[in-house]
């Protein structure tokens, strides 16, 4: 690996950092990573450490974590994004590099096409891009007010919230659907931000069923456009059994963005969570060519 010694730090600032971020700690060049629909940052946290001997890296919570928020506050992705910025603006002393799974690469996305000059590139991971011909369906879908039952979204409503304990909810989760191929220690980062006290005792989800739903149902579709008006290096990291990043979005992607750089790697969807010293590899490699 390329040193970073000497280069330029961007050294975050203490505003906002203990409400809206994790702090994994490290010292370098900051990464902003903004996670998937669901998953608190701590989810991430073999990834982040993984990074940690280059690169500072700030864990991103988004608005369902914030105490008091209500899904009707956001009418669309592009107002996570807005928070994200806002905040991504208060800790930042400079250009940053984005990071973002899932839903976190399309807030880093639009982030970044609004703001270039605050980044020094980004890392989609996974991104939420769904196959083009499929987008006027999800327009049409949401124009007849058909988007709420979208079958990810019906399926995040119905996700179970309420555990007896963390023992409880890990023999829920452990080796199970999406959870089935994380690494034990993302899954007890996952288990260690997920949970909170619920007020009937027990614990609930502290990304709460309802605002998943809701995220889910407003999937944007102007994705494929924000890319093209990227104007920061790229790089994209494909799970090669993603079910969301399918084969024929990712030859379109290979054609379109000839400048940026395609990685895949041997996992699926959650592929920080599955491979995350083979995800931290390839961004940190890709990291060490930016200006």
């Amino acid at each position: 690996m390329v040193s970073v010694a000497g280069r330029r730090a961007c050294r975050p600032t203490r505003v906002a950092m203990v409400e809206h971020y994790l702090d994994f700690g490290g010292a370098g060049p900051l990464i902003h990573l903004a996670p998937a629909n669901g998953f608190p940052p701590e989810a991430y946290r073999p990834f982040a450490t993984a990074l940690t001997a280059h690169y500072r890296v700030l864990g991103y919570r988004p608005r369902p974590l914030w105490a008091g928020s209500a899904p009707p506050d956001v009418r669309a992705w592009r107002d996570l994004a807005r928070d994200m910025l806002a905040d991504l603006e208060r800790v930042a002393a400079g250009p940053t590099i984005g990071a973002g799974h899932s839903l976190g690469g399309i807030l880093t996305l639009y982030c970044a096409v609004r703001r270039p000059e605050l980044f020094r590139g980004v890392a989609l991971i996974d991104p939420v891009l769904f196959p083009r011909h499929l987008l006027p369906v999800l327009w049409a879908g949401r124009r007849l007010g058909l988007h709420r039952r979208f079958p990810i979204a019906r399926g995040a409503a119905r996700r179970r919230d309420s555990f007896a304990s963390i023992a409880e909810a890990r023999a829920r989760f452990e080796g199970r659907g999406i959870f089935a191929a994380f690494t034990p220690a993302a899954l007890d980062g996952y288990l260690e931000g997920a949970l909170r006290p619920a007020p009937g005792g027990g614990l609930t989800l502290a990304w709460p069923r309802e605002w998943e739903a809701h995220i889910f149902s407003l999937i944007p579709v102007d994705t494929w456009d924000a890319l093209g008006r990227l104007q920061v290096p790229l790089l994209l990291i494909r799970g090669t059994r993603s079910d969301l990043l399918i084969d024929r979005s990712w030859a379109e992607l290979q054609r379109r963005l000839p400048h940026a750089r395609l990685v895949e790697i041997e996992a699926g969807h959650m592929l920080p969570m599955e491979q995350p010293a083979a995800v931290a590899r390839e961004l940190s490699n890709w990291a060490t060519s930016l200006p």
